[in-house]
């Protein structure tokens, strides 16, 4: 595939800059909606959510701040339906990512005004001009909350159930087999641990491997290990009968990493009144929009194939490694602590406990959304 903006072969070093560093980018896309039935939609998808999410999710909301909570219910709680206008919203994420569906489908009518999403990430909620909330892997919430402690998890928008692909061809048949082959990934971000996770179950480490460059149709590494689309496009560009997929499972039946692709506001923006009035609107729109894709994952095809650049028939071949969480997924926190002590050695800083990095997460949000 070509490397034009937006297409799968464009998401290269700027692409996963974007979807795991947040760096601002100059375009930005704009989605709007205001249909008669978004409202009813999201009735319906939330009261299907709240029924009843994705069995290995997690979808019950983790440990927050109480505090939150309290100023929640200050703010609204469950005092009754919330009929004033809606506001507009900024999200700052990768604007190609899979992962927006839920977002791209609530701004067809689930929320019904605009939502403009501007290529970035969590560092947008920054500075001048900050978003008011921001996508990105969990990987780069801890890399900006080291200094931005005042960034929080409020929302799993999606969990990316990342693969491993390797070449036959090269003599990989076991994930033992990438020793001293060359595997495309980008380093420091969430397909980074990814692969650091998955060579650990068979104690190899990224020393064991040659690093590749970011996947994409007909790359030259051994094997990738990276999000989609990109995957699929590595993945659908090998010869018929080549490809060797890796995905690998704990005791428990949880995949050994998936990604936790959420959404992030400020605290001070939790405890603006109007702010968060807006955000647990949006995160209501969210919850209904995931049920929805859960359903049916061809409900957002024809909102992702412009931004993601994919055809329908790769999109959804990738739609089967994302999980539409619709809530906060419970072990948020067990997935960080682990991650954290990679990220810190990475970096060469000092690790945070789990009771440091616990305040990252507040569920308030979502408490309060599906009270309402």
């Amino acid at each position: 595939m070509s490397g034009a903006p937006g297409s799968t072969g464009g998401l290269g070093s700027a692409g996963s800059m974007a979807h795991q560093g947040g760096a601002a980018g100059a375009s930005a896309s704009v989605v709007a909606g205001a249909s008669s039935g978004g409202a009813a939609n999201a009735a319906a998808g939330a009261a299907a959510t709240s029924g009843g999410a994705p069995a290995q999710g997690g979808a019950s909301s983790s440990a927050g701040s109480a505090g939150a909570s309290a100023a929640g219910a200050a703010h609204g709680g469950s005092a009754g339906a919330d009929t004033a206008p809606y506001p507009d919203i900024t999200l700052a994420g990768l604007t190609t990512a899979v992962e927006l569906a839920p977002v791209r489908l609530a701004a067809t009518g689930a929320y019904p005004a605009q939502v403009t999403v501007t290529s970035g990430g969590v560092d947008n909620l920054f500075g001048s001009n900050a978003a008011l909330v921001a996508t990105n892997a969990e990987t780069q919430a801890l890399r900006s909350s080291v200094t931005n402690t005042n960034l929080r998890i409020i929302f799993t928008v999606c969990e990316g159930l990342y693969r491993v692909v390797g070449k036959k061809s090269a003599g990989i048949t076991t994930l033992a087999d990438l020793k001293g082959k060359t595997v495309d990934y980008t380093a420091g971000t969430s397909a980074a641990y990814f692969l650091h996770v998955m060579l650990g179950t068979v104690n190899l480490t990224e020393s064991d491997v040659k690093t590749g460059s970011a996947p994409a149709a007909n790359s030259h590494g051994d094997a990738a290990a990276y999000w989609e689309p990109n995957m699929q496009a590595y993945a659908g560009s090998l010869a018929a009968g080549d490809a060797v997929e890796f995905q690998q499972k704990d005791a428990s039946g949880q995949y050994v990493y998936r990604e936790l692709f959420n959404l992030h506001a400020t605290a001070e923006s939790l405890a603006d009144p109007t702010k968060r009035r807006t955000i647990v609107r949006f995160v209501k729109a969210l919850i209904a929009t995931s049920a929805q894709i859960t359903s049916d994952p061809s409900v957002a095809y024809p909102v992702l194939t412009g931004p993601t650049g994919t055809s329908q028939a790769d999109l959804a071949k990738s739609m089967n490694y994302e999980r539409y969480a619709g809530s906060l997924v419970s072990d948020a926190l067990d997935v960080l602590v682990p991650e954290e002590a990679w990220h810190a050695k990475v970096n060469n800083r000092t690790a945070r406990t789990r009771e440091q990095l616990a305040p990252l997460i507040d569920d308030s949000i979502v408490k309060e959304a599906l009270a309402n």
